[in-house]
This record gives C-alpha cells, structure tokens and sequence, in this order.
C-alpha cells in the first residue's frame, strides 16, 4: 500500500485532532480534493477491528478511515453502533474540536466481541470524528438510514498488537435420552440364589445355637420345679400352725412331724435336677 502511494523516506502520518478535521474530514464531507489521498474509505462497521489493517493505506499502529455512518432506527438519531462479530461502545465525554468556532466532535470507542449486555471487552480502541453544527433528523425520508455520509476514524489496540478476540459460543448441554431398562432376569435368580444361601447360613447359626439355649431353659424350668415345691413344704407347715398344741390330735402331729423331719433333711441335701 505504501509503494502505491510513493510516500518519501522518512514519511510518518502523525495528524493532530485539529489536522485531522479541518485538513481531512471537512475537505472530505465537502467533496474537495486532498493532497496525499492516504486515507481509505470503507464501511468500517461491517469489520471486526483486527481485519481492518489490511485494509488501511497506511499506518504501523494506528489506522485512518472515511466510513459513512448510518442510524439504529429509522426516525432516530442514534448511530448504529453493531461491527463485525461484536460492537462499538462509546467512553468517556464528548470533545470539541476547533477554536475558536466548534468544527468537529471527538468520541472515544471501545470495542466488544459479542452480543450486547454480554459482550467481552477488548484492547481495539476508536476515535471518531464527526462534523459539528449538522442536521441529523430524519427529516421526510423516513426510509433513508444514512445518518452521517461521512466520519473519519482512527483504529489501534492499546497492547500495540493486532489480537483477534471472537465471541463466545454458548454450548448448548445435549443430556442422553433415559432409555427404559429391562429387569435382567438372570441377574434377579442370582440375587436370589445368594439372598437364599444367606438364609440357610443363618438357619444353620441359628441350629448351632440352639442347643446352648435349650440347657438354660432346662436349668429354669428346673429352678422352677425346685421352688414350687419349697412353696409346698411352706404351705404345710403354714397349715400346722394353726394346729392347737392342746388339742387331741397334737401328739399324733408330732410323730409324723418327726418322722417327715429326716426326709426333709435328705431332700435339702440333693442336687438340682436338670
């Protein structure tokens, strides 16, 4: 681009705000000719910025562009900011530009990669000029979008480099569709042959078991036996209490007493029956 423009050595396109608008944007928007045509034209607002370098006629860090500039609804003023694969976000105040009679505005931009309110915020950076003191109603042509037939802009990123930034793509979550299983009859008979060998094995501890628990009930009941017939023996010396010592039947009393005394010691003396 360069060699096409035959610049001479040593050529370094450093424009001042003031340059840029009374020598560039008012000779363009005039339609008068300028000297060294360095700056390109192009729609700048259907690019991403970092494919715009490619297209400037110069510049290492910086770039310039004419572009036209067109309205975000028919019957309003506002420009429509949308570019490329993302959008132009104004910062900052409003500078005028001119002394001591306003010729142009100066609007700082930043640029975001993606859709709006969830945009990323990059390094590319715009300066845009626009004429000042013009109309821009919409006016009779309702239809007619063009708000400014010319701005000019200057692109740069702020890192110095050309970075690509692209939008992040929402994935979309694909869950695996719930097939219905079939019960696995040949599992269910294994868990059934294992829960059954699991019973018999507590039927067999139960078995084991068994013969400890039928000695203790052996041993109660026998504890049993032992105490009812201590409450006999209890009950009948209860009933010959009431016996008279004086009356006719008390000496036969005695000698049985005394003859059931010796066997009574000899049952105190036997072991349990188990």
């Amino acid at each position: 681009m360069e060699g096409e423009l035959e610049l001479p050595p040593g050529f370094r396109f450093h424009p001042t705000d003031d340059e840029l608008v009374n020598h560039y944007l008012c000779r363009k928007c005039a339609s008068l000719p300028i000297s060294v045509p360095i700056i390109a034209e192009i729609d700048l607002y259907k690019f991403d910025p970092w494919q715009l370098p490619d297209m400037a006629l110069y510049g290492e860090k910086e770039w310039y562009f004419f572009s036209p500039r067109d309205r975000k609804y028919p019957n309003g003023c506002r420009p429509n900011r949308a570019a490329g694969s993302g959008y132009w976000k104004a910062t900052g105040a409003d500078k005028p530009i001119g002394k001591p009679k306003t010729l142009g505005i100066k609007k700082a931009l930043v640029f975001y990669s993606g859709k709006a309110l969830t945009g990323v915020k990059t390094n590319w950076i715009m300066h845009e000029y626009r004429l000042a003191n013009v109309d821009r109603s919409a006016g009779k042509n309702n239809n007619n979008l063009r708000l400014d037939d010319w701005v000019l802009c200057r692109i740069y990123n702020k890192k110095g480099s050309i970075e690509k930034h692209f939008p992040r793509e929402e994935k979309s979550l694909s869950y695996p569709e719930m097939e219905d299983e079939k019960p696995d009859i040949r599992n269910m008979e294994q868990q059934h042959r294992s829960m059954s060998m699991k019973n018999d094995v507590i039927v067999q501890t139960d078995g084991s078991v068994s013969s400890s628990l039928e000695h203790l009930l052996s041993l109660e009941i026998a504890w049993q036996k032992e105490g009812e017939s201590e409450t006999k023996w209890n009950g009948l010396d209860f009933e010959l209490d009431f016996i008279d010592d004086d009356g006719p039947f008390a000496s036969q009393v005695e000698y049985q007493m005394g003859q059931l005394s010796p066997l009574q010691d000899m049952f105190m003396y036997l072991p349990p029956s188990f």
